[in-house]
């Protein structure tokens, strides 16, 4: 506890229950980003995933839920169902990983 610290409670245990299910999920997600093959990205894509890379955790937390906010996912269905049909087109995901993705995103 630190000088300007004093007379404020004290709430890390708060903060410790529930960050191991946070940081493990953010630590799967850290390999996944180091794992993304940027040889056919744009610049302005490789600048915009460097930039998210660099984001604090907590911002890139909140940036992932309001992307998979359910809403969005279906305001965009259509692209969404035209990018994984590519995926399977191209050999990126195999046909039973896309119907596994659909099924949790509520595409069916």
């Amino acid at each position: 506890m630190g000088f300007f610290n004093f007379g404020k409670k004290n709430d890390d245990k708060k903060d410790q229950v529930a960050e191991p299910k946070t940081d493990a999920m953010m630590n799967k997600m850290d390999d996944m980003l180091d794992g993304v093959d940027t040889s056919k990205m744009s610049r302005k894509e490789r600048w915009a995933l460097k930039l998210f890379k660099k984001m604090p955790k907590a911002k890139r937390e909140e940036a992932m839920r309001k992307a998979m906010n359910p809403q969005n996912i279906l305001k965009e269905k259509d692209k969404i169902l035209k990018q994984l049909d590519e995926m399977v087109k191209s050999g990126q995901m195999s046909k039973q990983e896309v119907d596994q993705l659909k099924s949790q995103l509520g595409l069916r």
